[in-house]
């Protein structure tokens, strides 16, 4: 096949040096999905600058599949999020979604939304303050679990279908989704209960009042911060089960979040 070039909208999710030093970059498009590209260029090249974690614009592509070469050749770069990094826990949230996104091939492959959400995130953080950080974690998480079809449902018990009464505590359960106490102790005598604590009902009802809220509008609702710290490990619990593994950005951050 002749070399071709192609260009399409894009936002950087990762990039790192490879053996050669040359850099490589992972690109998330809506239109072609995930994108490793190797950019040429010494650490001074504008490219390079342009090409950073969490620039969206206009990629410019170049591939010669006889050389099994994907290059980028240029990159219009239309947003930067520059508040993002002024912040190492806006950092490592914006750092947390690029690796489920590339773990999950951008939310199962649904490129478009995956883009969207990823954006969402973004804007989102690069105003957020103290705690409303946290929640942009926890909205990303939650909002990709739908996206990838397991999200658990926070009305009924995954396992008995009974339904969850006022004020009932959840507990998560990485292969079944939330459960009730019974279930949820049967569960642990089987040795499948997750390490998630208990999600009470004020969480509850925080993920249900909240999820169909556009991203930023839903960081404006919050819960105690006993509350808070549950939300943030059943996140990252149904991010870990999504990318099915642990995650690095959760285990480097755990003295951020």
């Amino acid at each position: 096949m002749a070399p071709r070039t192609s260009s399409f909208d894009a936002v950087v999710l990762h990039g790192r040096e490879g053996p050669s030093g040359i850099r490589i970059v992972t690109l998330l498009s809506p239109e072609a999905g995930l994108v490793d590209a190797f950019v040429f260029g010494g650490g001074k090249s504008k490219l390079r600058s342009l090409a950073s974690p969490w620039n969206a614009g206009r990629a410019w592509i170049y591939r010669d599949s006889a050389r099994e070469l994907v290059k980028l050749t240029d990159f219009d770069e239309t947003e930067s999020f520059p508040g993002i990094r002024e912040d190492l826990r806006r950092i490592w949230t914006a750092s947390f979604a690029a690796e489920c996104l590339m773990r999950t091939d951008s939310g199962g492959g649904e490129h478009a939304a995956g883009y969207a959400l990823f954006i969402d995130a973004l804007s989102a953080l690069r105003e957020a303050e103290g705690d409303r950080v946290d929640y942009a974690a926890v909205q990303f998480a939650w909002r990709l679990a739908a996206l990838l079809g397991v999200k658990p449902d926070t009305r009924e018990c995954a396992r008995c279908g009974r339904a969850f009464a006022p004020g009932e505590a959840l507990r998560l359960s990485s292969e079944e989704g939330f459960l009730c106490a019974p279930c949820a102790e049967a569960s642990g005598r089987e040795g499948g209960l997750a390490r998630a604590p208990e999600l009470g009902a004020g969480a509850a009802r925080y993920l249900e009042s909240t999820e169909a809220l556009p991203f930023r509008e839903a960081l404006r609702a919050g819960v105690e911060a006993r509350s808070l710290a549950a939300l943030k490990l059943v996140a990252f619990e149904l991010a870990a089960a999504a990318c099915e593994g642990p995650l690095r950005s959760v285990q480097s951050g755990s003295g951020i979040l």
